[in-house]
């Protein structure tokens, strides 16, 4: 630390800044005859003491007498220092130098006194007159506390736990500048300031006195004081600040310390592997990271991050296994291991994506097509859980058909029938939905649910504010009850009809009965239900979303036209899309972005025929967005995908056969599942 630092104790010293009083005159009451020069005095400023270079506080002032004592007016009188190398300046402003000055009315005249370096010695100045009458001055140049105080080894950097290369050292003067002996130092720490050795000395000969400093273990800026006991002054305290440096790395630690992986082929998971010193400081060393089976994952960016330039990499699933993710600095080395899971079944819905792994576990997350889905844990595997079915909020059923959901549950989607729903509008955990019955087959809506029971029953809960659930609900018991009719509780679809299969789209539902005749209910704005005979009206308002204008719709089945005999229907956004026995797939409702898939962008109320001749093996419609395997195991899709508007089948991607397809929700997306096993969303 340069001498500067202490420049602050000046200010606790009290300086004083001279301030120059000019003497009065007396007029006299008459006029006198002034005689000539006799005498030359000192008015005032002899025997002052000021730091060297500086100004006297007084300035330096005499006077010219004439025999009767009066003072002799416009009389010159030269200056000139005789020892100690300082300047004389006149009282202008600002100050100049000039060795001369001619006495005022009443015989006065002054300079300033700039006093120089020497310090063993009274300084000297003497002012001259009238051919050789002088005035002689005396000055003593003392150091100023700041003045006496150098402090060397400040602002040093080194690594945590060494010693610093140059001791910390205070040398003292006493005011004329000689060494300050004996006088006492103690030094003392700030955490993590590491240790000091010694913590307490006397100056020596030479006025100095020093200590070795340890630095601490924390990386970052180090403090220690300086307190010096001067006799003639209050304690001086002082900081000393150095830096210490990250050691050497000697850990590595890949983070997360294990990764399943993203599950989606193509998705991103991001690793770290920041190194640490013996200290566990961050250490400034990114890690190579590397896949130790680049045909499971792939390193596609690297990346070094933060302060610490922490290494990181983004690993790419390129299919279902498992590889290690390996970081390096020279010698050091970690390992973890990362497994990009295998499927069996996909289900996908607005806000989540499920899927079922091939050891049985239930698996949800959120997806970002870029990087991956934000979490994967499995959610559902006490349960034993098989396939699920996704939306804003999602159901499965146990081996023995007993059905949970859970996600959003505003309109009673989750059918638990509790009776706290006025506050539980969102359940994280699976809960059993309410009834006791055993189901078959199970499909999550918009904002309702519809079940098949093992006796064929259709059930249906959750919002019914355009007819969805299949009957006219007296009472309603939900979060928005005033506004939009529903149930939290599974009730039976009005018209004892004995479906195979159900499923429930945005705000109508549809199902196939064991005959294969397609049935559907719920709103129909837009020819969804595939029958035009309906009549009835139904809500002006869907809480708690903006209002709409009422439309057509239906509370009970009816009969899909076309006398088309099916194995399943999907209830899509304003469509829906049916698969019949003979393998050909048929949509209807609404068909503008090309949903349809017969090559046109028209809607249609009764079901026409998918075009490009493919025989499927399943089909199913998202919000705009529809697609089907074949029995090849080909997927095509048509209809809205990001931006594009396909209104043939068109084959995604090209080059795999699949098992299992997943769509559905207010996104525009599906996911589908390989002959191999692998999970893929587009």
């Amino acid at each position: 630390m340069h001498p500067s630092s202490f420049a602050g104790l000046s200010r606790l010293l009290g300086v004083v800044v001279p301030v120059l009083a000019y003497g009065c005159s007396h007029e006299p009451t008459a006029p006198a005859r002034v005689g000539p020069p006799s005498a030359l005095q000192i008015v005032s400023g002899n025997s002052q003491t000021a730091p060297p270079a500086e100004i006297l506080p007084s300035p330096l002032t005499v006077q010219v007498l004439d025999a009767a004592g009066r003072g002799v007016a416009n009389v010159t009188v030269d200056w000139r220092v005789t020892s100690g190398g300082g300047t004389l300046l006149a009282p202008a402003f600002p100050t100049v130098s000039d060795s001369t000055g001619v006495t005022d009315s009443t015989g006065l005249v002054l300079v300033l006194w700039r006093l120089g370096s020497q310090l063993d010695a009274p300084q000297t100045a003497v002012a001259t007159c009238c051919g050789g009458m002088t005035a002689p001055f005396t000055a003593q140049a003392q150091l100023s506390l700041a003045q006496r105080i150098h402090l060397f080894g400040d602002f040093q950097t080194d690594t945590v736990g060494h010693t610093l290369a140059q001791p910390i050292v205070v040398q003292l003067l006493q005011a004329d500048g000689k060494p300050a002996v004996g006088i006492v130092v103690t030094w003392a720490t700030h955490s993590p300031g590491g240790q000091l050795s010694p913590t307490s000395a006397r100056t020596e000969s030479t006025g100095r006195a020093s200590t070795n400093w340890t630095l601490g273990t924390l990386a970052g800026e180090e403090t220690t004081w300086v307190n010096i006991g001067f006799p003639d002054a209050s304690v001086i305290e002082g900081p000393v600040i150095a830096t210490a440096l990250a050691g050497s790395p000697v850990r590595l630690a890949i983070t997360p310390t294990s990764t399943t992986m993203a599950v989606i082929i193509l998705s991103r998971t991001t690793v770290q592997a920041p190194a640490f010193d013996r200290y566990g400081n961050p250490v400034g060393y990114p890690a190579s990271i590397s896949s130790a089976d680049t045909t499971v994952a792939r390193v596609v960016e690297r990346d070094a991050v933060g302060l610490n330039h922490i290494g990181e990499a983004h690993f790419q699933a390129r299919r279902h296994g498992t590889t290690w993710v390996i970081a390096q600095i020279a010698a050091l080395r970690d390992s973890t291991p990362l497994t990009v899971l295998a499927f069996s079944a996909v289900s996908q819905g607005a806000s989540e994506i499920c899927g079922v792994s091939l050891a049985g576990d239930v698996y949800c997350w959120d997806y970002n097509p870029f990087d991956g889905p934000s979490s994967i844990p499995p959610i559902a595997k006490a349960l034993g859980l098989g396939p699920p079915s996704a939306e804003w909020h999602t159901c499965a059923l146990t081996t023995g058909g007993q059905a949970y959901c859970w996600g959003r549950n505003l309109d009673g989607e989750v059918g638990d029938g509790s009776p706290n729903y006025a506050t539980d509008s969102n359940t994280s955990d699976p809960v059993a939905v309410g009834g006791g019955h055993l189901f078959s087959t199970i499909r999550a809506g918009h904002r309702h649910t519809c079940a098949v029971t093992t006796s064929g029953d259709a059930y249906c809960w959750g919002a019914n504010s355009g007819g969805q659930l299949g009957r006219d609900t007296l009472t309603s018991t939900c979060t928005y009850a005033a506004l939009n009719p529903c149930s939290n509780w599974p009730i039976p679809v009005a018209g004892g009809l004995i479906f195979t299969q159900v499923s429930a789209g945005w705000e109508h539902s549809c199902g196939v009965t064991t005959g294969g005749s397609a049935y559907c209910w719920g709103l129909n704005d837009s020819g969804q239900l595939g029958n035009d005979s309906t009549s009835t009206i139904c809500g002006a308002l869907e809480a708690p979303e903006p209002p709409r204008l009422p439309h057509p719709c239906s509370r009970v089945p009816r009969l899909v036209e076309g006398g088309l005999t099916f194995t399943s229907v999907h209830a899509g956004g304003h469509f829906t899309c049916g698969l019949a026995v003979t393998g050909d797939a048929y949509c209807w409702g609404y068909g503008l972005d090309g949903n349809l898939g017969d090559g046109t962008h028209v809607s249609s109320i009764v079901p026409v025929k998918v075009a490009g001749g493919l025989a499927f093996t399943d089909v199913q419609a998202g919000y705009m967005n529809a697609c089907g395997l074949t029995t090849s195991g080909q997927l095509y899709c048509w209809g809205a995908f990001f931006g594009a508007t396909p209104v043939l089948p068109i084959p995604y991607p090209p080059g795999l056969q699949f098992s299992a397809l997943g769509v559905g929700g207010g996104a525009l997306r599906g996911c589908a599942v390989t002959t191999a096993n692998d999970l893929y969303c587009f």
